[in-house]
């Protein structure tokens, strides 16, 4: 994935000569990544444990025009609007679950209720553009982090990254499972720790390191611990993996639906928080399509839709690709409908490609 984004990144250099690895569209290509891969975060879980959520872009349209509301027109605490909207995310989220599992709706007719009724609290909430001049709201998508905190944040990666593959190859050993030599190892992380220093380097000699872009990182370095190393993460994959044999084995699988639908709805919350920030006021049409280019990220970045497999880094990276070809094509002048006749080809590719690599394996 990493080298198949800096194959994508030096093409579109050179066919834009050479605008793409400018500091100033490295951070704003990461500002357009951020709402889709903080969803593809709780996308992934809901697509791991074998369901589908279409309510994301319409839910974050919601979210947001309600804490635009809440604080430009009802006068209300920025802070308790925003805790109080993250909180009604949650909910609503578990308020999905909650009907998948106990009134066995598939999760595709209730989140595609949702995405139509969503929209149309959206726009009866924001029928005219409610603007928000909270300062701090606004910088968490147009401010910067101090160059510090980003070298800070660019050594704790490196280090998270090095436990991660030291990690993994002690459980293999205590497994008594096959291990790769450790140079391939090595060369890889090499070349991941290559990439975020020159891209932080790139980043701080422009603006700076993009607050939203520090809030995504926490996001998928949270989920993807909670996905690897907690019991609640190994369920999710059991029930996606075998669902009878889980249930057999003693998971539960209504705790697990409503916690992974709950996360998701708190996930939307926080994109839609992120998004008026981004815009400096909530609109009717905000969010829109963002659940199909949430759905395609995960895919892409190798999400099985028959459930049981995925990763959120992965998913995460697949995010940032679909961004990178919509911002190289930008750049080469590609008109808007083309762009989505590639990006949806690309989509396809992708799925094909994963089907053809299960058939592989079996």
């Amino acid at each position: 994935m990493l080298s198949l984004i800096i194959i994508i990144w030096v093409i579109f250099n050179i066919l834009s000569g050479g605008y793409i690895l400018r500091a100033e569209n490295i951070a704003n290509l990461f500002r357009q990544v951020t709402v889709v891969a903080v969803l593809a975060c709780g996308m992934t879980l809901i697509i791991v444990s074998g369901h589908i959520d279409l309510s994301v872009g319409s839910a974050l349209g919601m979210f947001g025009a309600l804490a635009a509301s809440m604080i430009t027109q009802m006068k209300l605490d920025p802070y308790f609007s925003v805790a109080t909207v993250l909180l009604i995310g949650f909910l609503v989220g578990c308020g999905h679950g909650a009907l998948v599992h106990y009134f066995n709706i598939p999760a595709f007719v209730v989140t595609l209720g949702g995405l139509i009724a969503y929209r149309g609290v959206t726009q009866y909430i924001a029928r005219q553009s409610i603007a928000i001049r909270v300062e701090w709201i606004k910088a968490i998508a147009q401010g910067t982090v101090p160059n510090w905190f980003s070298i800070v944040l660019m050594a704790a990666a490196l280090v998270i990254i090095a436990a991660a593959i030291l990690r993994m190859r002690a459980n293999h050993r205590k497994a008594g499972l096959a291990i790769h030599p450790m140079w391939i190892d090595i060369i890889k992380y090499i070349f991941s720790a290559a990439i975020i220093i020159v891209l932080t380097v790139v980043l701080i000699q422009g603006e700076g390191v993009p607050v939203q872009v520090v809030i995504l990182l926490v996001a998928a370095t949270i989920f993807s611990i909670g996905a690897r190393m907690t019991p609640f993460g190994h369920y999710v994959y059991a029930v996606g993996g075998n669902r009878q044999a889980a249930h057999y084995s003693g998971i539960s699988i209504a705790r697990n639906t409503i916690g992974i639908f709950g996360l998701m709805g708190f996930l939307s919350a926080l994109a839609g928080i992120i998004t008026i920030s981004e815009l400096s006021s909530a609109a009717p049409d905000i969010g829109d399509l963002k659940e199909l280019e949430t759905i395609a990220a995960c895919v892409i970045g190798g999400t099985s839709l028959m459930g049981g497999s995925g990763a959120i880094g992965l998913s995460v990276l697949g995010a940032l690709i679909m961004a990178s070809i919509k911002n190289g094509m930008s750049m080469m002048g590609i008109v808007a409908q083309m762009q989505k006749v590639i990006l949806g080809s690309v989509l396809v590719i992708a799925v094909a490609l994963d089907q053809w690599s299960r058939r592989l394996k079996k």
